[in-house]
């Protein structure tokens, strides 16, 4: 059986560890326009260097028809990356949009990272169910479709209804997202449960901590009005992306047959 090799992400999540404490740090003292500039670089560093180092790590074998999880980290990575340019646009509007403008428009620059986060787990759901046999592979992606629809057409009637303040474009753009990655989180608990006694389940936990952190932060853009402009909105990003980082790194040596 494979082994995780600690060193990496234990260097990585010490930084996370760094990161976390500094900026509460500097919260605590009323520093925020300090924290608000170092996030604004940071965030999108820490991105770009995990994304292009779990590039390099499953770039080469990602065609691998016989290692889906190989696939799957390979989608995380490029995903990193994407989030990254996103991360640098959010900087480059804030300078020029007002609040309520700027989420919308990175919610939107979002969007390319976040589904190629999703077809990383999709595919690897499937992968899985075709191998277990827990559910008809057209029955499993209709499924997820209308799941996905319908939490979604809830979510905007809610919103709608229940919170009249919010703006309906704000609702239409950012409640996909939302739902989407509400069903992200609910498939990578559900592959944690299932790999819970082999090695797979930690990066995936870890994977599970950074989409939770992302749904936190989509949230809070659409329902508490916190937008990039919160000095702890970019901690919350750059705590998801090293969660995502460091999970890639702890899974390097695993495969498919490591559960």
């Amino acid at each position: 059986m494979k082994k995780i090799d600690w060193r990496n992400p234990v260097l990585v999540i010490s930084v996370g560890m760094v990161i976390l404490i500094a900026s509460l740090l500097l919260t605590t003292t009323g520093n925020d326009t300090l924290l608000f500039v170092i996030m604004a670089f940071l965030t999108p560093l820490v991105a770009l260097l995990l994304g292009v180092f779990g590039l390099q790590i499953y770039g080469r074998d990602s065609g691998s028809k016989d290692d889906r999880f190989n696939a799957f980290n390979y989608w995380f990575a490029i995903g990193l990356i994407m989030l990254s340019l996103a991360e640098i646009a959010g900087v480059l509007v804030s300078l020029s949009l007002n609040p309520q403008q700027m989420i919308l428009v990175i919610a939107l620059a979002q969007l390319p990272g976040l589904l190629l986060w999703g077809i990383g787990i999709i595919q690897y759901l499937r992968s899985l169910n075709a191998a277990l046999g827990y559910v008809k592979p057209n029955n499993l992606l209709i499924g997820l479709f209308l799941a996905t629809t319908l939490s979604t057409i809830s979510l905007i009637v809610v919103i709608v209804t229940q919170y009249p303040t919010i703006g309906i474009i704000e609702s239409i753009v950012l409640s996909p997202i939302v739902a989407g990655l509400t069903l992200f989180v609910i498939i990578v608990f559900a592959l944690v449960w299932i790999f819970r006694k082999g090695s797979l389940a930690r990066p995936l936990f870890l994977i599970l901590l950074a989409l939770l952190l992302y749904l936190i932060r989509c949230s809070l853009w659409l329902f508490a009005d916190a937008g990039l402009e919160a000095p702890t909105d970019r901690v919350i990003a750059v705590e998801a992306f090293i969660l995502c980082g460091t999970a890639l790194l702890m899974a390097r040596n695993l495969g498919t047959i490591d559960t």
